[in-house]
């Protein structure tokens, strides 16, 4: 029986040494061999890719060792796995005893039959392990290589779903295509509506610049005979592996100039709908590779709702560059409708001290001698003058047309200013204008005319609905609070009819009036329109409170920003 447990001890050496030699990611420790049981550890290099199956293949070789020499199978019982966090995987083999016959011949055969057994076994395996194994690594770089392309189509998509300008996006998505997909050209084109055909928008790969031919390249809709027309009208992708033996014409202008080998073309789909077309071919016999053409169709929608959102972009910006000259000319109607009307009136209200100073000058030759006519024709003279005067400045301010300004401000001296000029209508009406002005105010950053607008507008529509003999009330206040927060208030209070309810949310509509045309002014309906506006611009705000046939508040209130941050804005008047 010792006989027999050093035969064992001997083969296990030789099985030992054959792994040594041929194996490379594992060592093998032969730890004991008793009776009839022997202890091995396998010791795995952590440098190399191993899994648990390796173990296993090892686990059926050891257990099927001695049938080389037509011996029963071993008996192997693993006690800890290097692959369930164990240092090493240790195997417990147990053998049954032969008889005197076989052991003795197992002796006599042993040393050379079966290590050249082993040998030829052992080789025809590491044949098979090595490629297996290089099944698997060419997989593990295939698969490495998806997920970096999926991973990067991800954050490209973002990307490009940030990039508003369609310029530039269809750069960044040329340069995309070229990265990831690996493509030797590409050309994208979109759907014109309103011509009913595809044209070109964007081109890569070409020698130099895109030719010219191909940028003036446009393909009707309805010709289906043409594969890119044909994408665009089914929303299916097609591939061409070999266009000479296609049925493609070859005098197509696109065909002649880049003359590929093979194309792919998939739709650019949003909402169920094509807006256009990605055609890529290549030049070489190996064709658009299937990989490049699953990452197109996959790329492809995220692509189209990329170039959807540009256009939109695009056309929102141009209607907001409308709206904004729209806006302009409404605020420049406003004004010069206002103020002819306030022109007409200025004019009555200034043709009549220009006459009492005329007779004055006439009757001045006769009553030159009188001491106490003169001083006080002199004082009526010069009092009438310098109101004319005034009246007139404050009417050819508000007619100018310049870009915002803002700069530092009496508020209070402002609004003595539109008082003035309102003067005429609120003293034909005998209204009593009453101000209750906050004299801590100060200096305060403002656009002066816009703000002299929205006052006048406002005075304005007050004296036109207060009653005659009635009473309008102007109030500033200053609105204290941290130094960011600081801000002012305009009140504008008359005693007039009032606004339903129902309307007030309507009077800052464009080209709505709460009453048909007065005798002041009989304007656009923009005025509230422009006031608003013109608040906003100033980061105010303009509200109203009111009660039928209790009056009308206007409130303006406005940020007293500090000089370094005052408020700008390009736009005119």
């Amino acid at each position: 029986m010792l006989r027999h447990s050093g035969l064992q001890k001997k083969s296990f050496e030789h099985a030992q040494a054959i792994n040594d030699k041929f194996n490379r990611n594992k060592k093998v420790e032969l730890v004991d061999v008793k009776r009839n049981l022997a202890i091995f550890r396998l010791h795995w290099d952590s440098s190399m890719k191993s899994s648990k199956v390796l173990c296993l293949f090892n686990q059926g070789i050891y257990t099927f060792f001695p049938t080389i020499w037509s011996g029963k199978p071993y008996i192997l019982k693993e006690e800890c796995c290097y692959f369930d966090g164990a240092p090493y995987c240790e195997y417990h083999i147990k053998w049954r005893f032969q008889n005197r016959v076989r052991e003795y011949l197992s002796r006599f055969f042993m040393s050379r039959a079966m290590l050249k057994d082993i040998i030829t076994e052992q080789e025809n395996d590491k044949e098979l392990i090595e490629k297996k194994y290089g099944e698997v690594n060419h997989l593990n770089v295939a698969l490495n290589k998806k997920i970096k392309q999926l991973m990067a189509i991800q954050d490209t998509g973002k990307a490009i779903l940030s990039i508003l300008d369609l310029k530039q996006l269809l750069t960044v998505i040329m340069n995309i295509l070229s990265n990831i997909c690996q493509i030797n050209r590409a050309v994208i084109m979109l759907v014109n509506e309103e011509k009913g055909c595809l044209q070109y928008m964007h081109g890569v790969g070409f020698d130099g610049e895109v030719p010219e031919e191909v940028k003036n390249y446009t393909i009707p809709l309805n010709r289906l005979s043409n594969i890119i027309a044909r994408v665009a009208s089914t929303g299916l992708p097609e591939y061409v592996p070999d266009i000479k033996k296609s049925i493609l014409r070859k005098e197509n202008i696109v065909l002649k100039l880049a003359n590929p080998t093979s194309a792919f073309i998939v739709p650019l789909v949003t909402k169920s709908k094509v807006i256009g077309i990605i055609a890529t071919d290549a030049v070489d016999r190996d064709g658009v590779p299937e990989e490049t053409r699953q990452t197109l169709e996959i790329f492809a929608p995220q692509i189209a709702i990329a170039i959807e959102n540009a256009k939109l972009y695009k056309r929102l910006y141009e209607q907001m560059e409308e709206l904004k000259r729209s806006q302009a000319l409404l605020s420049r109607a406003e004004k010069l409708s206002f103020l002819g009307n306030m022109a007409a009136r200025l004019a009555h209200e200034i043709k009549n001290p220009m006459t009492a100073i005329g007779t004055f000058i006439q009757m001045l030759p006769q009553k030159y001698d009188d001491e106490e006519f003169r001083t006080e024709f002199y004082e009526i003279a010069m009092e009438e003058t310098a109101r004319v005067n005034n009246l007139i400045t404050e009417l050819m301010d508000l007619a100018k047309t310049r870009e915002s300004h803002f700069e530092l401000n009496d508020v209070n001296e402002l609004i003595d200013k539109m008082i003035l000029l309102t003067s005429p209508h609120s003293k034909a009406k005998h209204i009593d204008i009453v101000r209750n002005y906050d004299s801590g105010i100060g200096q305060v950053w403002m656009d002066s005319e816009k703000m002299k607008q929205v006052v006048l507008n406002l005075l304005s529509n007050a004296i036109d609905f207060t009653p005659d003999n009635g009473k309008i009330e102007l109030t500033t206040k200053k609105i204290m609070g941290d130094k960011e927060s600081e801000s002012v208030q305009i009140e504008i209070k008359d005693n007039g009819p009032g606004i339903p309810e129902s309307l007030i949310n309507k009077i800052f509509n464009p080209y709505f009036t709460t009453r048909h045309k007065s005798s002041m002014h009989n304007g656009t309906g923009l005025g509230l329109f422009v006031a608003h506006k013109n608040m906003q611009e100033h980061g105010g705000t303009i509200e109203v409170k009111s009660k039928v046939n209790e009056g009308t508040i206007f409130i303006l209130s406005f940020p007293n920003t500090s000089a370094g941050h005052a408020p700008v804005s390009s736009d005119k008047d």
